[in-house]
């Protein structure tokens, strides 16, 4: 999991709170600020579970393992409400007594519609930066969390939406690339696992000329389930996720669930 971030141990975490902090309006009272969404992620090499804590209207943090006591992936978000577009992005490890350590900080200035990222590699420190045409983009990185964001923020998403896809690449000379746009288009709506979905179906260059699937909460409009092939990666080039669980446990309840991980755990 932490393939393209190997230098444990090797970085302080950046504290970017304070930047970020009141850059985007965070009213929205629709969004549903200390909700937890429980996703389960099926790769050829398992199972990954993924946390998506919505901390506040502009900020998104995610939490993924294969396993107590295993090493897992923090990352963090700090995401426009009404569009879904990130400023700024986070990612690291998370370690005991719920405290992380990021490795790499991606920003986006969309004056010039570029991103950039840097990064701690196991030998070395590195930088990319791409540029992305869309208005919106999500981070292949983070599992979709913020393209909850994204569709939330859209007064009826049956009209259909957009977004580029950008990716890390764990290689220093080319650290980050987009892989382009993905368009979604409405389908139907339907049952899915007890719950009512809108379908999209998936088109675009960043899916290598394939298409996926997506389905969204018929009324809150979250991601509940998506279905598509990416290119490239191994393991996780086939990406099939499903929304098992949600709760409301705030921030006291995102703390515990970090704090879990290695609790009673013999080494972390």
């Amino acid at each position: 999991m932490l393939d393209k971030l190997l230098a444990l141990g090797a970085a302080s975490a950046i504290a970017l709170t304070g930047y970020v902090s009141g850059y985007f309006d965070d009213g929205a009272d629709a969004v549903p600020t200390g909700r937890i969404y429980h996703y389960v992620r099926d790769t050829r090499a398992g199972d990954e579970n993924i946390y998506v804590y919505r901390a506040g209207a502009n900020h998104v943090e995610v939490y993924t393992m294969t396993g107590r006591c295993r090493d897992a992936e923090y990352l963090s978000a700090w995401v426009d409400p009404t569009t879904g577009r990130a400023a700024m992005m986070t990612s690291g490890r998370l370690m005991p007594e719920a405290r992380h350590e990021n490795f790499m900080t991606i920003a986006f200035d969309g004056v010039r519609g570029r991103l950039s990222a840097d990064a701690i590699l196991e030998d070395r420190m590195v930088s990319g930066a791409v540029t992305i045409d869309e208005p919106v983009w999500h981070l292949r990185d983070f599992e979709l969390a913020t393209l909850s964001v994204q569709t939330m923020g859209l007064a009826d998403p049956r009209g259909g939406f957009a977004f580029a896809l950008p990716t890390t690449t764990g290689e220093g000379d080319d650290y980050l690339q987009n892989l382009g746009r993905i368009d979604a288009e409405f389908v139907t709506e339907e049952d899915l696992d007890g719950r009512q979905a809108l379908r999209f179906e998936l088109t675009g260059p960043a899916l290598a000329n394939r298409s996926g699937s997506l389905w969204l909460d018929a009324d809150g409009h979250h991601v509940i389930a998506a279905n598509l092939d990416l290119p490239g990666e191994g393991n996780r080039d086939n990406f099939t996720l499903r929304l098992t669980e949600i709760s409301d446990g705030g921030e006291a309840g995102w703390g515990e669930l970090l704090h879990s991980h290695y609790d009673g755990c013999a080494t972390a």
